[in-house]
């Protein structure tokens, strides 16, 4: 059978929905006994930490979505050890001094900020 007869006709995948990692929350709501869980306990811990207060939306001001990201951690033995679900801000809606300086960020990984300091001492740049 020649490539272009085989790619034109439709075929059916397999997904192991157990390591299936969803793109958007609909996605994940169409397995809600794996990552509702997750979701649940990232809501908790924005609450606990006093991340967010639920105000009024005022007139004159840009709102920043969010969005969910999801994940699955893995331990030696390359089973499954929890699945993650986080909220992210769209932080690409900002307008520079309008509402650019009211950004929280909930983590700063130390190996990133590491990577970025010798990218900047090895090309002699300043960081600020």
């Amino acid at each position: 059978m020649e490539s272009q007869e085989y790619l034109s006709r439709p075929h059916t995948f397999a997904v192991d929905t157990e390591t299936w990692i969803p793109k958007t929350f609909n996605e994940a709501m169409k397995k809600p006994e794996l990552w509702w869980e997750p979701m649940v306990k990232e809501f908790e811990m924005l609450k606990e930490r006093e991340v967010f207060e639920l105000v009024q939306r005022p007139v004159d001001k840009n709102v920043v979505g969010s969005k969910w990201v999801y994940a699955i951690k893995w331990d030696d033995n390359r089973e499954i050890e929890k699945r993650k679900a986080r909220t992210v801000a769209k932080g690409f809606t900002q307008v520079i001094g309008k509402d650019y300086e009211e950004t929280y960020a909930s983590v700063a990984r130390l190996e990133s900020v590491c990577l970025l300091c010798a990218i900047a001492a090895s090309r002699r740049l300043r960081l600020w």
